[in-house]
């Protein structure tokens, strides 16, 4: 799926798709708080538009989404999983923000340690990986090739490599230059040597 969109602050610069969140979600939270100056565009931006830019809900967004030139905004973990389940959405661009999840427990809990080394196990031993391959992608939709990868076609990198051997037959003849001034020095050398030697046995 093509999309001139590429990342929140393409977003941001342009007014052709409209583009919003969750109202009082924390995705909404993020982008009022944010310091980086695209996101500080967008936060301005949605809470102007609050009729058109936000929605109730994830399933609002996504409507909306799929009938009109709208972007909607959320939880990475949230986009991948509903991504999966209908392959008329996709992700566009890398993430905004990173941040983790956790189990919380009572302070003192005697289940805290234990559940933090078995989580740690499971991550160790790959199965965390094989169980969101389970069901986050399950039968899900095929992967999409990805533009980061297309990217880097030959197409696009031949200049590096007719730099590349530019630079090596240029050395190549640097070598070459190089090898036949020594030798012609040191024959001028071994000349003046010998012509040192005779003019000493003659006199």
């Amino acid at each position: 799926m093509d999309s001139p969109i590429d990342s929140a602050d393409d977003l941001a610069k342009q007014t052709k798709i409209e583009y919003g969140a969750v109202r009082d979600g924390s995705t909404m939270t993020f982008f009022k708080k944010s310091k980086s100056p695209p996101m500080r565009r967008c936060g301005p931006f949605m809470s102007s538009r609050k009729n058109t830019a936000l929605v109730k809900n994830n399933r609002e967004g996504i409507q909306r989404v799929l009938t009109t030139d709208y972007a909607l905004l959320m939880e990475s973990t949230s986009i991948e999983y509903i991504s999966q389940r209908n392959c008329n959405l996709t992700q566009i661009g890398g993430l905004i923000d990173s941040k983790g999840y956790g189990v919380g427990t009572p302070i003192g809990s005697p289940y805290r340690d234990k559940v933090t080394i078995a989580i740690l196990q499971l991550q160790e031993e790959g199965k965390l990986h094989m169980m969101k391959e389970k069901w986050w992608r399950g039968n899900g939709c095929p992967e999409e090739d990805s533009k980061e990868a297309s990217a880097l076609g030959v197409e696009n990198i031949g200049g590096i490599f007719i730099v590349l051997a530019a630079g090596l037959v240029l050395s190549v003849f640097v070598a070459i230059g190089e090898f036949i001034y020594r030798s012609r020095k040191n024959l001028d050398i071994e000349e003046v040597s010998v012509g040192q030697c005779e003019w000493h046995n003659k006199y």
